[in-house]
């Protein structure tokens, strides 16, 4: 598997970047996780939005969902023109309830899946909904968050990928990213915001604390606050992760393992 990064940021981007987007490629299927601010538009720098197979919105604050209708849009004139037959499965939270409906609604563009509706299994002791897109296993496990929402576990033969999205630290979290190949972990803040983000978010030392006690090959930092510098949450994330820890950035690339 191979990770994009289209955007980092939140709540909203520096100038010139986007807000949270990633772009998943195995041999056979393109997912995008995430559709923040700017992140259509980075998508289309390096894939055909057509060959997406699905996308996942993991909660409905605008900096993760709000380019979906770019792609909407984007979807719904290739199929009037006949340059596309399939719609994509969108993979979303039930609640905020109006919000969910509204999504429901573009059936031009999409096949919604209603992420409570899907099977449960336990892994590693979490109870998580299960479902097979492709050659990619998805597993949503339930966040600490202001809005209801999903961490996601996708592994593909040997390889894994644990994405925090936005979440304080809780021990499913923990159980379900155990020896992930890598960690893709939200770092909202530095140390001196522990207390603003407690029950919300992760800071930069928490992440690293995560990729410690999970023992994860790599720990990449993302959902960065545009006015902080990373430089200054790497190190903090470095204090508690001794295994060198890296920066999500506009158009890197990570290859899995």
């Amino acid at each position: 598997m191979q990770l994009t990064v289209l955007g980092c940021w939140a709540p909203y981007p520096r100038p010139e970047e986007a807000c949270s987007g990633y772009l998943l490629q195995s041999e056979t299927t393109a997912l995008m996780m995430e559709a923040g601010h700017g992140s259509f538009a980075r998508l289309t720098k390096h894939i055909d939005y057509k060959q997406l197979a699905g996308l996942v919105i993991t909660h409905y604050h605008p900096d993760h969902y709000a380019d979906i209708h770019c792609l909407r849009h984007a979807i719904e004139g290739a199929r009037r023109d006949g340059r596309m037959e399939n719609t994509i499965k969108l993979f979303i939270p039930p609640k905020p309830a109006e919000i969910f409906r509204e999504l429901a609604e573009f059936t031009m563009a999409f096949s919604v899946v209603n992420i409570e509706e899907l099977p449960t299994c336990d892994f590693n002791g979490v109870p998580t909904r299960i479902v097979q897109l492709n050659d990619l296993t998805m597993y949503f496990i339930p966040i600490l968050h202001v809005l209801p929402g999903y961490a996601v576990l996708i592994r593909q033969g040997e390889q894994s990928l644990f994405f925090s999205s936005d979440t304080a630290p809780t021990p499913e979290i923990a159980r379900a990213a155990s020896n992930v190949d890598l960690l893709l972990c939200e770092a909202s803040g530095l140390n001196k915001d522990a207390d603003k983000l407690a029950g919300i978010h992760m800071t930069a030392w928490q992440a690293g604390e995560l990729a410690r006690q999970v023992r994860a090959n790599r720990l990449v930092l993302t959902h960065f606050w545009p006015e902080y510098n990373v430089d200054e949450l790497l190190a903090e994330a470095e204090e508690s992760y001794s295994s060198g820890v890296l920066a999500a950035g506009q158009n890197t690339v990570f290859k899995l393992p």
